[in-house]
């Protein structure tokens, strides 16, 4: 499951990652992503992975590639706050994914994620 987080920034958009995504859920993330990007041009974007479990199946997996290379564009700072292999291995994968600038940021660290992917 996902919650949107960072509700009164209007230039930064904040999404926590809890237990494994789903398929759904990943669409669900993807239908709120062009509603805020609709309303603001290269907001930053703060994923909250500290709970973040992994995809349940493949199929979520491929729903997320999707909105990686569907929005490759459309954030102008994307901080990843999470620790441990598996986040950094996801880190580094989605930079490539991205013309975004990419931070990663451990969990205690959320406060200076924000700040940093808020700065125009």
């Amino acid at each position: 499951m996902f919650t949107e987080t960072l509700t009164a920034h209007d230039d930064t958009i904040g999404l926590a990652c809890e237990g494994k995504l789903s398929e759904s859920d990943l669409k669900r993330m993807h239908a709120l992503l062009h509603e805020r990007l609709q309303e603001t041009s290269k907001p930053g974007l703060v994923l909250d992975l500290t709970r973040f479990e992994g995809y349940d199946g493949p199929s979520a997996l491929l729903e997320d590639l999707k909105i990686d290379t569907a929005h490759r564009n459309d954030f102008r700072r994307v901080a990843v706050v999470g620790e441990g292999a598996l986040m950094e291995w996801g880190a580094k994968f989605a930079d490539v994914l991205t013309k975004a600038e990419l931070r990663q940021f451990d969990p205690s660290g959320t406060d200076a994620a924000i700040a940093w992917a808020s700065e125009r």
